[in-house]
């Protein structure tokens, strides 16, 4: 299933992107720049190593964006840079934690998870608001108690794995009881091209209790990976009651209630 990232036309209506498209614009812009002069579509392809057909999406997406320029002959040039954002990641990690929840044995009805980085709420400052937060309940047939966790999750970039973001999930630990890394890349990759940061980002997770996820092949079908588990948190329930309400949803409040 190929990952979706939402985007409004010019017209301001919605419309979903795939993140796959979005790379190959990435990676269209920067053979144009790399060879410094207009290129055709067959080149392109040629260069990419794709089907003409695979490019025709992030073809018309970057020119319908204005970071790519047409013209007669299949000429293309670039127009502006282009990278893809870090909120072009969400979707993707949301679908690929939602199925590593379910592998790890928690039903659809026993958590959910939100998109919290742009919510409306009181909540302010640098490294404050995790960009999805998911909540679970769960019960056991022999024992007296329901386990409950809030996890957070802060998500970078593929150029952007590294310390910093351990850092930030970290700020978030104080209102959840778990608290992640979320990186879209391969591991293999990830250490081959960047050694020193992936030990560095791997010992202070395990320094600070932060948990690690990879979300791999993130292009296409996005997998995650659990890396390193979270170290779980006893809970503030006044702190952890006023994080939820300052940036949950009232859909999200709602099935907290059902589960009192």
């Amino acid at each position: 299933m190929r990952a979706l990232v939402g985007l409004r036309d010019s017209r301001g209506f919605l419309m979903s992107v795939a993140l796959e498209t979005l790379y190959l614009l990435d990676q269209i812009v920067k053979t144009i720049s790399s060879n410094g002069a207009s290129l055709t579509k067959t080149k392109i392809s040629r260069l990419l190593g794709r089907d003409p057909k695979e490019l025709v999406g992030a073809l018309e997406h970057g020119c319908e964006k204005k970071i790519l320029i047409w013209s007669e002959g299949n000429w293309y040039n670039v127009k502006k840079d282009f990278i893809i954002a870090e909120d072009a990641f969400y979707p993707a990690a949301e679908a690929g934690l939602k199925r590593l929840w379910q592998d790890e044995n928690f039903h659809d009805n026993e958590f959910f998870i939100e998109n919290t980085s742009r919510k409306d709420s009181k909540i302010v400052g640098p490294w404050t608001r995790p960009d999805l937060t998911l909540i679970s309940h769960k019960k056991y047939p022999w024992t007296i108690g329901r386990e409950f966790d809030v996890v957070t999750f802060e998500i970078k970039r593929p150029d952007s794995c590294n310390v910093i973001a351990v850092f930030e999930a970290l700020s978030h630990a104080s209102a959840a009881t778990k608290a992640y890394a979320v990186f879209p890349v391969d591991h293999a990759t990830w250490r081959k091209d960047n050694p020193a940061q992936e030990s560095r980002v791997m010992d202070e997770c395990s320094k600070h209790g932060i948990g690690l996820i990879l979300i791999e092949d993130v292009y296409v079908a996005p997998r995650a990976v659990h890396l390193i588990k979270a170290q779980k948190r006893e809970i503030d329930h006044e702190r952890c009651s006023d994080f939820l309400g300052a940036v949950m949803s009232e859909d999200a409040k709602s099935r907290l209630s059902e589960w009192k």
